[in-house]
């Protein structure tokens, strides 16, 4: 590592987040995979388990947000509904550029993603430590969504690599080819100490080949209004940013037996500068004033393609599935890292005015997976296989300017990083009905990957290493014991494992010995869940509840060391994570309904870690020990017309950033925040007005925050909650 560092829409957000209690709200085209008789509340249908089920009888913690709640409360990335999920922990340095944690799997800045992230069947991104795709995780224009689906808890045997905390899963709308229909949507909104955002977009589904075949098409445009300004450039407003594109999707039903779709997607996100503002970590008072930041332009630019063919044949008692897919994700930043290098490097008499670090971080994978199901007596069951190729680059430069403005005539650093990876892996579940009500599970995954990394560095910073690689073979295990209690309820004890992959490392090689100065690989970290809960509802449907307790056991975390003045991937010591998420849900009357949804999380080292800068004891960053979600939506008749009006108060538990003896990270404390969200909707002869108020009171809240520019005495630079928004969005199906 080169630089450290079906009622109508008024059916609430988190009200839709509650997996036992969901309601069906009109689609644009409804989704030829959705089941026919989900009609009665708690009967969404998921596909977390690889196979069609209810989500009131799916024996994991889930949360399902559907394209019509995130459309209500003017949601449009990723952020936007982050904070309204149970366990689910987000920092960003603007759209684009952010990290998803799940039930307090972290260790701060995360290494590789311990989070998986899927578009419908396809895994996104890279799986290894070589790429960013930690900090990069996909923010998907949400627009034309069936639902996002997020499992919390290890998912490594159905899913793979990089699930460790939970997997988050984008579910596309599908083609319907038995009518045509379509909708439209416009939106505008304006942020307070900020600017104004709009929102464009268009979908079409159009049948075609009698009732065997259906194109669905979409595009959308977001410009998202910024809040930061800029005191050194003078930009105003500096971290807006604009994410657009769309999607093509192809379905063909040539037979009862055989379903092909297609699907094209490409999104390209823009931002003039980042979304952190500058504080003084001695006082904890801002520099300038708490929306501003003095940087040199730090530019963000992310191209994402990607194609995918996904086929289904039914032979009748067994069922083949076959998902092939190729993406490409392009990534262009910039990092102001003046505020460390200026000073650092002025001790050793180099005279720097600016110092920013330019990376380029492109990712082409290649991805393949088959897999059977079928029944055979009292046994279900499903075995597949897996195969993945990445090939990443990273490119890294440095290129500084003296104390004029002029380029610095050496070259601080220039860094080619190539690295491939190759995962092959089998897998299978088998689930025994034991009796009406008692169902036990088993699965395990088998996978071996192949990796090799490369570091090409020039310059005062940086110096070539030979190619290492890597070969590693990791086996994942899955259990589960579910019973029916009444028909409306389970009760379920679940156990999982995962892990992230191990790989080589950059190192250099002693000049004397040729042997490395470090190892010249990592460990895959793992970890192992306990889980029990509960899920209930009664007969009608007006009440329901959603509970659940964990143990975690995560062991080897893998963290950035620094080794002979080298950042290498090395692995830690220890973590213990306990927690609780439960979610209760009511509907007194037809029109009114209430949530509350709350995580409770104690995550904390289980010895100590030196290169963390850790104790035994020491909580583990960004992670929440009491997130609450309350919400209520009521509904009635305006003049004639559907109308509605909610409202969502959350509340985010104080967080620490990072260990109280890291050296290159030095401590910070996030403090707790409240937030209060409004909104109000009415159904006008086929055109739907919804006003939203997010951040009503304008609360000052710290998600997250980067210290390593404080130990040369530069700020903490802390990403803020958005300011108070208020937009109105018009939405016109057909």
């Amino acid at each position: 590592m080169i630089v450290c560092r079906n009622h109508r829409s008024r059916i609430s957000l988190a009200f839709l987040l509650a997996s036992t209690a969901l309601c069906a709200s009109p689609a644009l085209a409804q989704s030829a995979n959705s089941a026919s008789d989900a009609t009665q509340v708690g009967d969404i249908i998921v596909t977390a388990q690889k196979r069609e089920e209810r989500a009131s009888e799916t024996p994991l913690s889930l949360s399902v947000l559907t394209g019509e709640a995130l459309q209500a409360a003017g949601a449009t990335q990723l952020a936007d509904f982050a904070a309204t999920v149970p366990s689910l922990s987000f920092t960003s340095n603007g759209v684009g550029q952010g990290q998803v944690n799940l039930r307090g799997v972290t260790t701060g800045l995360n290494v590789g993603s311990t989070v998986g992230i899927y578009v419908d069947e396809v895994p996104y991104g890279s799986s290894t430590s070589f790429a960013g795709a930690a900090q990069l995780a996909l923010d998907v224009g949400l627009f034309d969504l069936d639902r996002v689906e997020v499992l919390r808890g290890p998912q490594g045997t159905l899913y793979g690599a990089s699930t460790m905390g939970g997997l988050l899963k984008y579910v596309t709308k599908a083609p319907d080819p038995t009518r045509f229909g379509g909708g439209l949507r416009a939106g505008v909104s304006t942020t307070a100490h900020g600017g104004i955002g709009y929102d464009l977009a268009a979908a079409v589904n159009a049948p075609f080949a009698g009732d065997t075949a259906a194109v669905r098409l979409n595009g959308f445009y977001t410009e998202d209004g910024g809040f930061v300004d800029n005191r050194l450039s003078g930009v105003e407003d500096v971290n807006q940013s604009k994410v657009y594109g769309g999607r093509g999707d192809l379905l063909f039903n040539p037979t009862d037996a055989l379903s092909i779709r297609l699907t094209g997607f490409a999104q390209e996100i823009e931002r003039d500068g980042s979304g952190s503002v500058d504080f003084i970590g001695a006082t904890g008072r801002p520099v300038d004033s708490e929306y501003d930041q003095r940087r040199f332009d730090e530019p963000f630019a992310q191209s994402f393609r990607l194609a995918s063919a996904v086929i289904d044949y039914d032979f009748g008692p067994v069922q083949l599935t076959s998902i092939t897919s190729y993406q490409t994700s392009d990534v262009d930043y910039v990092t102001d890292v003046s505020a460390l290098y200026v000073p650092l490097l002025g001790g050793f008499g180099l005279a720097l005015g600016s110092t920013p670090l330019v990376k380029a971080v492109n990712t082409d994978k290649f991805t393949q997976e088959a897999r059977l199901a079928g029944s055979v007596g009292a046994f279900d069951w499903i075995v597949g296989g897996f195969y993945t190729r990445e090939k990443s680059f990273q490119l890294q430069t440095l290129p500084a300017t003296d104390p004029t403005g002029a380029p610095f005539p050496l070259n601080l650093l220039t860094a080619e990083l190539p690295s491939l990876y190759e995962e092959t892996a089998a897998f299978g579940t088998l689930t025994w009905h034991v009796t009406d009500r008692l169902d036990l599970s088993g699965g395990l995954r088998y996978a071996t990957n192949d990796q090799t990394y490369e570091q090409n560095a020039s310059g005062l910073l940086g110096g070539p290493a030979p190619k290492r690689s890597s070969n590693e073979n990791v086996t994942t295990y899955l259990a589960n014991a579910r019973y029916r209690l009444t028909d409306r309820s389970i009760g379920y004890l679940r156990y999982a494992t995962g892990y992230r992959p191990g790989g080589p490392n950059m190192v250099l090689n002693d000049p004397v010995t040729g042997n490395p100065l470090a190892p010249p690989t990592f460990d895959s970290d793992s970890l192992e869940s306990y889980e029990a809960g509960y899920k209930a509802s009664t007969a009608d449907g007006r009440f329901s509840v959603d509970a659940g307790v964990y143990y975690i056991d995560w062991q080897d975390l893998q963290i950035v060391a620094l080794r002979n003045g080298v950042g290498v991937v090395a692995n830690a010591s220890s973590a213990a994570i306990k927690g609780a998420e439960l979610t209760v849900t009511a509907r007194p009357t037809s029109a009114l309904s209430l949530v509350a949804a709350a995580s409770f999380l104690d995550a904390e080292l289980d010895a100590d870690s030196p290169d963390l800068g850790g104790l035994k004891g020491d909580t583990l960053p960004d992670s929440p020990n009491v997130t609450v979600a309350l919400s209520a939506d009521y509904g009635f008749s305006l003049g004639g017309y559907d109308a509605d009006v909610g409202a969502t108060v959350r509340y985010v538990d104080d967080r620490v950033s990072s260990f109280d003896l890291s050296a290159g990270t030095p401590q910070h404390a996030l403090p707790d925040y409240t937030t209060v969200d409004l909104r109000a909707g009415i159904d006008l002869n086929g055109v739907r007005a919804q006003v939203y108020v997010r951040n009503l009171f304008d609360e000052f809240g710290e998600l997250s925050a980067t210290t390593s520019f404080s130990v040369a005495g530069g700020p903490i630079q802390i990403t803020p909650l958005r300011p108070r928004t208020v937009g109105l969005t018009l939405t016109k199906r057909f």
